[in-house]
């Protein structure tokens, strides 16, 4: 059965090229993700920045 995640923070970051990518915390009660829009999890990096696995850049945070 798949988890229940639910949207427990918004991050706005800047990538490298200077757009603005939107990264969601989510919480499924046992375990917490981030996650693009589509779903796509990334990486956080000890830095305070997130990294897209199989892309080359680090985002930025702009918001939290």
């Amino acid at each position: 059965m798949s988890e229940d995640w639910k949207n427990i923070q918004i991050i706005e970051c800047e990538a490298g090229d200077g757009s603005t990518i939107t990264i969601f915390r989510q919480s499924s009660g046992r375990q917490e993700r981030y996650v693009l829009g589509n779903g796509q999890e990334v990486t956080a990096n000890a830095d305070g920045s997130f990294s897209i696995p199989g892309a080359n850049s680090a985002l930025s945070v702009v918001s939290a």
